[in-house]
């Protein structure tokens, strides 16, 4: 076999030069874009907004939740001791639905898991 190289000759002069050229480029590149890393501050800035805002946002669910449950308890009392068949009516009836809900909900469920 022959001994054929697998690079061409080049002087070494042309690979000094591409070699100090490249580096020039990179360090004119490093100076143009340069990446300010913002300070501890900030981000601790950051997660305590955060946490306000969830905060807030979880007082405001509770809220809701508690004026919506006294509202509804508040017509259960009422239908009670006024219309006691309505009360009752309504009890029935709600067991009914989260009896079909139940079952429509796990029907739907096992369907889908059966279908690739």
């Amino acid at each position: 076999m022959k001994n054929h190289p697998i690079y061409p000759n080049h002087s070494g002069s042309d690979d000094q030069e591409t070699i100090s050229q490249i580096n020039r480029s990179l360090e004119n590149f490093d100076e143009a874009f340069t990446i300010d890393i913002p300070q501890a501050a900030y981000f601790e800035q950051k997660v305590k907004i955060q946490r306000e805002k969830l905060k807030k946002k979880w007082w405001k669910e509770l809220f809701i939740f508690t004026v919506t449950a006294a509202v509804i308890l508040s017509f259960l009392v009422i239908a009670l001791f006024h219309q006691p068949e309505v009360f009752l009516a309504l009890q029935v009836m709600t067991v009914i639905f989260i009896g079909l809900y139940t079952f429509y909900v796990k029907r739907k469920v096992k369907v889908s898991h059966e279908q690739p």
